[in-house]
């Protein structure tokens, strides 16, 4: 899989005017099967054969379309590359030039020959990404996560204990004695040792145990994080989450928690059991901001007007732009036309120029959102939110 950035489609919408540029993309199956590879390495031949068509008719030569496609037929031939794919395939090509991406969304299969690349078909990873941490709470093990949809990295923590055995003395061998805390550990100082004898204050003391574990892990992530503002979800079992929401003092921890033991889970597994979180989050938010357009909707500062808001995006005036469901036109398109010539017209006008305003959104700077909801305002599919 191929991390995809918001930087990374900026400078897709970056022209080379004179030159031919191709956008090729197929959906592809991550099992991996014999079967499935062939299927794949079959539809991306077809893209090619429809592609090299396409650029003939616009007059290119046959040795130019040959250098420019190479590295999509090169691709082609690599079996070793297709047993590696993800859920879905994008490659851009210009005359000496070319990016490919796997990506864990499905994509239409579609090619585009003119004087842009289109992005279309990418943005609903952006708009739907959310760059976050997540924090494995167990007495065992702390983790701390820093992930996207796209990806998960576990981070080396610094001067944060990682478990409870960092911060309290393991039970001494006298029956009647209990744990005590360490005069060391990260995040403060070491307590004076409290002894019980009766097993009626062991609960009591274990869960103090915890409790001054988890301030010190807290002590070390406030050091460690420092301004950070990513929202970070809590994992663990009820308890323990319930504990360290009492002791934590990161400003965007989230409200909502994953419930859940996750010591013998891989980063791999802790982010698809928090990413349902995050969306929700998402969602919220792109919720919030159709709230603000029909608020400001009518006063010159939000409009629905496919027309004014690509020019506005092309100004650098769009704050925030909120794509429904129907602005994905690049999914819908007929299998009859599995390779577009931009500027034609047709049934990939609407996709084209959503396809631009997006683009001159994310390059100056505005927020994309992506709305659940079958329409955004009477029927339209965007809608925007004016800087000025």
């Amino acid at each position: 899989m191929d991390l995809v950035t918001r930087a990374d489609l900026v400078e897709l919408t970056q022209r080379e005017p004179k030159d031919a540029h191709v956008s090729l993309f197929i959906p592809t199956d991550r099992s991996s099967t014999p079967m499935s590879v062939q299927a794949d390495r079959i539809a991306w031949r077809n893209l090619l054969t429809g592609t090299e068509s396409v650029l003939s008719q616009q007059g290119m030569r046959a040795p130019d379309i040959a250098e420019l496609l190479a590295p999509a037929w090169d691709l082609h031939k690599d079996e070793v590359a297709w047993r590696y794919m993800s859920d879905g395939l994008a490659l851009f090509l210009r005359p000496g030039w070319h990016r490919s991406f796997r990506v864990p969304v499905g994509l239409p299969e579609v090619g585009a020959v003119g004087d842009r690349f289109i992005i279309g078909p990418l943005l609903r990873i952006i708009a739907s990404d959310r760059h976050f941490l997540l924090l494995a709470l167990s007495q065992q093990q702390i983790r701390v996560l820093d992930a996207s949809m796209q990806r998960v990295d576990e981070l080396e923590l610094r001067d944060v204990p990682t478990s409870l055995r960092e911060v309290i003395e393991p039970p001494e061998a006298r029956s009647d004695t209990m744990a005590r805390l360490t005069s060391g550990g990260a995040g403060g100082p070491g307590r004076r040792a409290v002894f019980y004898g009766h097993a009626a204050a062991e609960k009591h003391h274990q869960k103090e145990e915890a409790r001054q574990f988890l301030l010190r892990v807290n002590e070390g992530l406030r050091e460690y994080l420092g301004d950070q503002d990513l929202p970070m979800v809590p994992m663990g079992l009820d308890y323990l989450v319930a504990m360290y929401r009492e002791v934590n003092t990161y400003p965007h921890l989230t409200e909502e928690s994953v419930l859940h033991n996750p010591d013998r889970l891989s980063p791999e597994e802790l982010h698809a059991a928090a990413w349902p979180v995050i969306e929700s989050i998402a969602d919220r938010q792109a919720g919030e901001a159709l709230d603000r357009f029909a608020d400001l909707h009518g006063t010159g500062y939000a409009s629905a007007d496919p027309g004014k808001i690509e020019q506005a995006a092309e100004q650098g005036r769009v704050d925030t732009l909120l794509l429904g469901d129907q602005a994905w036109c690049w999914e819908g398109l007929p299998s009859t036309v599995p390779v577009v010539r931009l500027g034609a017209g047709g049934p990939t006008a609407r996709c084209e120029q959503l396809d631009r305003t997006a683009g001159d959104t994310l390059a100056r700077g505005g927020r994309l959102f992506v709305s659940t909801a079958p329409e955004i305002l009477d029927g339209s599919d965007a809608v925007a939110i004016f800087r000025y």
